[in-house]
């Protein structure tokens, strides 16, 4: 599955950006930017390699975040453990498919 560019969420338009720099900014392999209307997501890098099932489960991981933001439900948006294990099962999930 690829990740996409932009996607609309409640009306909203969320734009993904590969940056190199989120590591050195914030210690993250992603990132939820809801000032802005965006998903960051690690790029490979000469210092830091990330695979593509790396970047998507960070995608899922935000996409999370951005839910649960629009949903307006900030005590689950702000517990990273079960963001990650939403993030988890959906990856599974997408893993597993039978189309």
């Amino acid at each position: 599955m690829k990740i996409p560019y932009e996607f609309e969420l409640m009306g909203k338009t969320i734009v993904v950006r590969f940056v190199t720099e989120l590591l050195q900014e914030s210690d993250a392999l992603g990132q939820a930017c809801y000032r802005t209307g965006e998903i960051k997501i690690l790029d490979n890098s000469p210092t830091y390699k990330i695979t593509e099932e790396q970047q998507m489960h960070t995608f899922l991981h935000e996409l999370v975040h951005w839910i649960l933001y629009q949903l307006r439900k900030d005590d689950l948006r702000k517990d990273e453990d079960f963001v990650d294990m939403f993030a988890d099962l959906l990856m599974q999930t997408l893993k597993t498919m039978r189309l």
